[in-house]
């Protein structure tokens, strides 16, 4: 399209590309001024589509930096004009094509981006440009007020001349009852300067109308602020998000107003701000509570074949959108200072814009080469009014640009993430849409015919005021030219003086010249009897035509308010079972997150029962390995253990032997001795019983007074068998010693009555199955002295829930014979023996005072 201004921008030529072509989300970033020089900016603009932010290092010498890239970067110095030529103007083209689009304005509290939007009267925003050129463009092509009017479902009606004429009645009916209504011209007006661009090339064969609606999202509610209220109201009722028949999101029941030029959609605009939500914050004096949208709708619909009338089929009728989002900027309650009804205010809106981001991040990621996953994942759009009202944006329904506003004294925690979201949404790809308008085989330039043809026609009175001013100059004097040429009286009177009276020829021309003009009125008086007869007979025939009409009107108005409040009725069910299949949608996504969190829960759950598993049969596994092992491994040392003292037992053997040797011949020396020595032996064996008392034995030969020397009677020591303290006579023992035991010498023994005696331990059944719950384990050795020991090793029997037993060791008990002289006893009579020989061969005489007794269990197999 060409555009006529005093700098227009410079936009690439589009082409025509396949249904299933996208382009991404075009994404701009805007640094607002710094006022104070003093300050120090954390940006650093490096080129016309990248920036960079930084922090200062911390304590720790550790500093931050982050670079971005974007479509383009408006630095502080560009104006309000550079910013509209760049995003709006080839949105304003878009519009006039019969294309939809979206424009989001986002950024913390303070960024300016209310300012980018809306301007000022001297420097106007984007809102405002976009008027000046929309009306600039569509100044000679647009429709008569009242010939669309919204239907209330997303769409159109295209009315009649008759309807259009009734529609301004009753408006003039209302400004006469209510002159207060009437719109009233303010005063800033005359200060705003007024933007010039023009779209030439555009749709000529096309009327075109504006109709513009103002809401704002507050606490997830979407409230009209056009709506007819007193002034200062501020409750109002909430509306309603619905879906149109082509799939587009919209509000229901918002008011949508007409506007024909750029004076009259101010005022709405004004009207709107008014009822906008602010309050002052700690970072922004007006900072907004809500999100705000301002959509722009232009109507197109074809002329018909004449040029003249609007074809009034609705299919051929073409809607285009343009929504001027301002979101309300987020904020941190520590940084902003806000308490109470403005710290709920503020968490709403950063629940708004996380719900925005997240889906946009969804988008990013199911459109993204790395999923993998079969199924795309679901977009939240109605968790907030915000996504919800554009979902159809996102879906492919228009094009979508995002303008980042940043401030330079923010920090760089704060810039970090609006940057991020920024970049992010730019990878965002939505589908590509052409222009819905149709082509309906007309001939095209059908109007400019039209106006060449008006230049010779005389407007009819019910036509509107012409728009230009020298065309109705040009048609005025056709007009008289028609008027002197139709009503010619004759020819001209001659030019007579009062002298040229006496003159016949000159009487007699002027004579002849009134009788022309004569016969002339007369036949142009009858004609116009004639004329006016037959304009009385059409007057007649039209006026029975209009009361056959008029009743026929009042009748077809009688069955349009019947189906009016049919259609009404109709409507509040359609209404309510809306808002039940709403809630019955809002069970269901409820039922379904709350079956899918169940789900999780239970997979995570098996999943965790079958790491148990696995980990308990690896757990059985290595400690199966491991008591295999360890089973080697003791098995290995028994034997090793096994064999040295199998060693150590056959050496010891070897000693007795010897030992037993030597004794056996000390004791054949020792019968060579005279038989005159008394000589007495008592033999006791520990082991045998029977041998508790000592048997004095006494040499017939020794004379009478080694008798008195000797005790009459021996002294008889009776030995007593005790228990072990350990042992309970209720408890069941399985006693395990070995198949042949070497006899003790030491009066102490282990009694047990309840137990049951084994050599072997073969099968595990004999612990486990037995009913014992005591065990002991009987070894015999010697010790370092060389003197019989044996030891008990005693210990608990558990049951085992698989049907085992475990034994628990908990005492040793050992048991061997000591004596009360110290020393071994074995040595303590060797050495006795050995100096009663030596006392022998002293002397023959004092054999009787060195006999001795030998008492004592195993014979001494050594001696010193």
């Amino acid at each position: 399209m060409k555009r006529v201004g005093n700098q227009p921008a410079k936009i690439q030529k589009k082409y025509r590309v396949e249904d299933d072509a996208k382009d991404p989300i075009q994404v701009y970033c805007r640094i607002r001024p710094v006022q104070s020089n003093l300050e120090s900016s954390c940006i650093k603009v490096l080129s016309d589509t990248e920036i960079q932010i930084y922090c200062s290092p911390d304590d720790r010498g550790i500093s931050r930096e982050g670079q971005f890239s974007y479509k383009k970067i408006f630095t502080e110095y560009e104006s309000q004009d550079v910013v509209f030529q760049n995003m709006g103007l080839p949105l304003i083209e878009q519009l006039l094509a019969g294309k939809s689009s979206l424009i989001f304005a986002y950024g913390i509290s303070g960024s300016g981006k209310s300012y980018t939007m809306t301007g000022n009267q001297e420097d106007g925003g984007i809102v405002g440009r976009c008027f000046d050129v929309i009306f600039n463009s569509i100044q000679n092509y647009q429709a008569g007020r009242y010939t669309f009017k919204p239907d209330k479902l997303n769409g159109f009606d295209v009315h009649s001349m008759e309807d259009i004429l009734f529609f301004k009645s009753e408006e003039f009916k209302n400004n006469v009852k209510n002159p207060t209504k009437t719109s009233k011209k303010k005063d800033g007006d005359a200060d705003r300067v007024p933007f010039n661009y023009k779209v030439t090339d555009i749709e000529q064969d096309v009327a075109y109308s504006v109709f513009i609606s103002y809401v704002e999202i507050y606490h997830n509610y979407v409230y009209d602020l056009l709506e007819d209220v007193s002034d200062g109201e501020i409750r109002r009722n909430s509306k309603i998000i619905r879906e149109d028949a082509n799939g587009n999101m919209y509000v229901h029941g918002v008011n949508e107003q007409e506007v024909v030029n750029a004076v009259d959609a101010f005022e709405w605009l004004r009207k709107g701000q008014l009822r906008k939500r602010t309050a002052p914050t700690f970072l922004n004096m007006d900072s907004s509570r809500s999100h705000t949208v301002f959509t722009i709708r232009v109507v197109q619909a074809p002329l018909d074949t004449d040029g003249v009338s609007i074809i009034q089929d609705k299919k051929y009728t073409v809607v285009s959108q343009l929504s001027l989002v301002d979101l309300a900027g987020s904020e941190r309650a520590g940084k902003a200072k806000t308490t109470g009804q403005r710290l709920h205010e503020a968490g709403e809106i950063n629940k708004s814009l996380s719900n925005l981001k997240q889906c946009l991040k969804i988008l990013y990621e199911n459109q993204s080469s790395s999923n993998l996953r079969n199924i795309a994942e679901k977009i939240p759009y109605r968790t907030s009014r915000l996504t919800h009202l554009f979902k159809s944006f996102f879906e492919g329904s228009g094009s979508i640009r995002m303008l980042i506003c940043v401030n330079p004294l923010s920090e760089y925690t704060e810039l970090l993430p609006v940057l991020q979201f920024g970049e992010m949404s730019g990878s965002v790809q939505v589908k590509r849409t052409t222009p819905l308008r149709m082509d309906i085989g007309l001939t095209p330039g059908r109007r400019k015919v039209i106006d060449i043809q008006s230049i010779n026609r005389i407007p009819c009175v019910i036509e509107e005021d012409a728009r230009f001013p020298q065309d109705n100059k040009i048609n005025y004097e056709s007009k008289e030219n028609c008027f002197g040429s139709y009503f010619n009286l004759g020819p001209p009177l001659p030019d007579l003086e009062v002298d040229d009276l006496l003159d016949d020829e000159k009487r007699k021309e002027l004579v002849t010249a009134l009788d022309q003009r004569i016969k002339k009125k007369d036949e142009l008086r009858e004609i116009l009897i004639t004329q006016s007869n037959d304009i009385r007979s059409q007057i007649v025939f039209l006026e029975s035509n209009f009361a056959g009409a008029k009743q026929e009107i009042n009748s077809l108005q009688i069955l349009r308010d019947q189906d009016t409040n049919k259609v009404k009725q109709y409507q509040n069910k359609s209404f309510l079972l809306e808002n039940e299949m709403a809630s019955l949608k809002r069970k269901l996504e409820f039922l379904d997150s709350e079956n899918k969190r169940l789900k999780s829960d239970l997979n995570a759950k098996d999943n965790m029962l079958n790491q148990v598993s696995v980990d308990k049969d690896l757990l059985k596994q290595k400690y199966n390995t491991k008591i295999v092992k360890k089973q080697e491994q003791l098995s290995r040392e028994f034997k090793d253990k096994w064999k040295v003292q199998e060693n150590e037992f056959e050496a010891k053997l070897q000693d007795k032997k010897r030992k037993l040797r030597h004794i056996k011949n000390i004791v054949e020396s020792t019968e060579n001795i005279p038989g005159h020595f008394s000589r007495r032996i008592v033999k006791r064996t520990l082991s045998d019983e029977s041998l508790n008392k000592i048997e004095p034995v006494v040499n017939n030969d020794v004379p009478s007074d080694s008798k008195q020397n000797e005790p009459s009677q021996a002294t008889l020591r009776y030995l007593r068998s005790r228990r072990s303290k350990s042992c309970d006579p209720h408890d069941r023992w399985i006693e395990h010693k070995p198949p042949v035991p070497i006899p003790l010498q030491t009066i102490m023994q282990p009694k047990m009555k309840k137990r049951k005696s084994v050599t072997k331990l073969t099968d595990a059944k004999t612990v486990s199955n037995n009913g014992a719950s005591k065990y002991c384990l009987l070894t015999q050795g010697s010790d370092e002295q060389g003197v019989p020991e044996a030891k008990l090793y005693k210990a608990d029997i558990i049951q085992t829930m698989g049907g085992g037993a475990q034994v628990v060791f908990n005492d040793v008990e050992t048991l061997k014979q000591d004596s009360p002289l110290g020393g071994s006893p074995v040595k303590n009579r060797i050495q006795a023996y050995n100096n009663e020989v030596k006392a022998h061969r002293g002397g023959p005489d004092d054999v009787q005072a060195k006999c001795y007794g030998i008492q004592g269990g195993f014979t001494p197999t050594s001696r010193k």
